[in-house]
Order: C-alpha cells, then sequence, then structure tokens
C-alpha cells in the first residue's frame, strides 16, 4: 500500500522514510506512491550528481518533499554530512545536486576505569565500537586486552570529536592513549615526521608497532593455554602447543609478521590449517578454520595483519575457536610469551620535533576535565599546534 499522505492544499509537507533490508530506493518511492516516470527522473539525475546506486545500504533515510498535493523531490541522506537534493521544476523536469554539509573538529578526552572489559567501559564513556577498535589496536604490541586487562586498570584518550551542526558525527584520529594496569603503564603518541611518515610512539620514541603482534585476534578470549591439559575430545592428558582462542565463528585471523604461506591445506586434528614461515626462523600455525583468507595459497606471500583465515570449528574441535601456535626453530614455544622486537623509532634528527608533540599531548591530557556524561566527553577546543 502507499504511504498515507494528506497534506492541505498550500503547505509545504515533508515526509520522512528510510531504505529496508533489501530495497533500494526505487522501492521506497513506491511505497509513497511515486509514478515510475518520476522515478526514472529521479534516477537519471542523481547520475548526472554523481550518486554511487552501490552504496545505497538499508537505514538511510529519504525525505519527501511536496508543496500541496504536487511532489516536488526528495533528499536522500548517504551519512550526516553528505545529502544529494533533487527537485522538480514547473515542466516536471528533474536536478540533483549534492550537499556536503560542514563537520567541526574539536578535541575530546575520554578517561576511565576498567569494568569487565575494554570494550564495555569505553562504550559506557560515550565511545564508539571504531574507537575501542582504534584504542585497541594502538597498544595491541603491548598489551593483550584478553589476558591481561583487569577491572581497576585505567585508560584515557586524546582524539579529534567530529560534529555536524553541533551533534556528534564520529571520532577522527586518536593522537595519544594511556593505559594503566597492575604491571604495565603504557602511553602511545601519534607522531607524523616532516618527510610525511607517521606511527604510533612510546614516550620514549620507540614505535608501539613490532615485528610480530602479540595475537592473531582483536578481540577474543584465552580458553586454553600452552601446555600440559586433558584434550576435551581425545579424553587424554597431553601437551597442548598452542594457545586456543575462542571467537564468532567467521572471525578473521591475522598473520602476526610478515611472511610466506607453507600450508593452506586439511591438517588431521587441526582440521584447515594455514601454516606461515617468517623470518629469523620463526613460523605461526592458524587451525580449525572455517575457510581462507583471500589470496591464502602455498608460496605466496602474505603481509602482517592480512587475513589469514576465519575462526571456525574444524577437525577435533567443540566448538569455534582458533588454535594458535608459534615454533621457533621448529620447536612449539609460548606464543603469549614471544617478545619481538619493535619497527623502527623516531628518527634522531627528529627527536626534539617529537618530543615536543608528546609533551603537548600530555599537557592537554593533564588539564582536561573529567568525563561529562553530558558531553560523552572533555571537550577542548583551539589546542594550538594540531
Amino acid at each position: 500500500m502507499c504511504a498515507p499522505l494528506i497534506p492541505s492544499p498550500e503547505s509545504t509537507y515533508y515526509g520522512g522514510d528510510r531504505l529496508q533490508n533489501g530495497e533500494v530506493l526505487a522501492g521506497l518511492l513506491s511505497r509513497w506512491c511515486i509514478n515510475t516516470e518520476r522515478i526514472n527522473a529521479i534516477y537519471n539525475a542523481l547520475e548526472k550528481a554523481d550518486f554511487n546506486f552501490r552504496r545505497m545500504t538499508p537505514g538511510d533515510s529519504v525525505t519527501l518533499i511536496y508543496q500541496g498535493l504536487n511532489f516536488r523531490g526528495i533528499d536522500y541522506h548517504s551519512s550526516p554530512v553528505v545529502s544529494y537534493q533533487v527537485r522538480f521544476d514547473s515542466n516536471g523536469t528533474a536536478a540533483a545536486v549534492r550537499v556536503t554539509r560542514p563537520v567541526d573538529t574539536v578535541k575530546c578526552v575520554i578517561r576511565g576505569t576498567i569494568e569487565n572489559s575494554l570494550w564495555n567501559s569505553l562504550l559506557k564513556l560515550g565511545g564508539t565500537p571504531e574507537l575501542v577498535v582504534e584504542f585497541a589496536e594502538i597498544l595491541r604490541y603491548d598489551i593483550d586486552f584478553f589476558t591481561e586487562c583487569n577491572n581497576g586498570d585505567t585508560f584515557e584518550l586524546l582524539a579529534d570529536r567530529l560534529e555536524v551542526d553541533g551533534r556528534f558525527y564520529r571520532f577522527g584520529r586518536v593522537y595519544a592513549v594511556h593505559y594503566r594496569s597492575r604491571t604495565d603503564n603504557v602511553y602511545g603518541f601519534y607522531y607524523q615526521d616532516p618527510t610525511g611518515r607517521w606511527d604510533y610512539y612510546n614516550e620514549k620514541g620507540q614505535s608501539l608497532r613490532k615485528t610480530v603482534l602479540r595475537s592473531p585476534l582483536s578481540f577474543a578470549r584465552v580458553s586454553s593455554y600452552f601446555g600440559m591439559r586433558f584434550h576435551p575430545i581425545l579424553r587424554v592428558v597431553r601437551p597442548h602447543q598452542g594457545v586456543d582462542y575462542v571467537a564468532p565463528r567467521g572471525t578473521p585471523v591475522s598473520a602476526i609478521a610478515d611472511g610466506v604461506v607453507t600450508m593452506a591445506r586439511w591438517n588431521g586434528g587441526y582440521g584447515k590449517m594455514v601454516e606461515v614461515r617468517h623470518s629469523g626462523g620463526l613460523v605461526s600455525r592458524y587451525g580449525h578454520l572455517s575457510g581462507y583468507g583471500p589470496g591464502v595459497k602455498v608460496g605466496r606471500s602474505i603481509r602482517q595483519g592480512a587475513t589469514v583465515g576465519y575462526v571456525g570449528a574444524t577437525g577435533l574441535a567443540t566448538g569455534p575457536h582458533l588454535h594458535f601456535e608459534i615454533r621457533q626453530n621448529g620447536k612449539p614455544v609460548n606464543p603469549l610469551k614471544v617478545i619481538p622486537p619493535r619497527a623502527e623509532p623516531v628518527p634522531a634528527r627528529y627527536l626534539a620535533d617529537f618530543q615536543a608533540v608528546r609533551d603537548r599531548y600530555l599537557a592537554i591530557m593533564r588539564t582536561a576535565g573529567q568525563f561529562s556524561a553530558d558531553t560523552s566527553a572533555s571537550l577542548i577546543q583551539g589546542q594550538p599546534g594540531f
């Protein structure tokens, strides 16, 4: 049925709707009784305005505009920033323009205490899932947030908060992070040198990136550790030569370092497994996968962080999880105790500049007020040097 429309004869009427699952713009317009000729005219106008029809997604909002009983056009909102306005003139010809709304940027500091998990704690303070992942990614080489994150640990970060018409849009660049636990006190600072090279560094200017990731999964929990254990299927006690991470089926699994794929096949109790040979006699193995990552074949090179496969339950597995092994010169080693070397530090000729940037970040984080639930974060505007 068509959407109800009973406007007054002379008023401007705005009808609001959203794309439903599996629906495109034509379907929505049909529900509002817009005829095929008008729909085609709208599509032609949008095409001339470089509208990307493939990026229409469920939830996109559409405003239908009427003048009295006359349909005048639509506003299609691709995001809070970008919209497309289509209008019909008195001759029935449609024209479209792309409208980009200004985005304001303010600096914000979010700080808090871990309660159950970093994910829940940061979301509770107004963070977004993307911001949580960014925070964890920056520190993932120094802290495994599934084995080393405890209630009472504290965290803080300095980031851009992007706003449209005074309303939160999304978070932008993260400039500084800090995580303190009973055993760790880790800082991370964004720095881009005059050549354009950028990275996150600790307070000494050492890169937070390392040649080997601490974990092949960003968010998972350890269900079985390295060492002797009782096998849940074989019902015997035997050495467990890796670490098991519980995660939802289909979760992407990352290569822990650059290397070459030496195995990508079914391997007995491991099920579907990928093995990667790295430099320095290091080999990593990923078992019980549900499938392999794009282009993962024997002999192919793979970069650190690339997807080697997806969490599954193939082989001898009681449920979806990743069995992860590291072997050094052919000998199994505990993945949780591997301490890899760091990537390149800040070049010596730029160290003084980095230290000035670091100190500016720290000064802002020290002077920013406590978190306010009314603003979702402490806001700092007009800070110099950004």
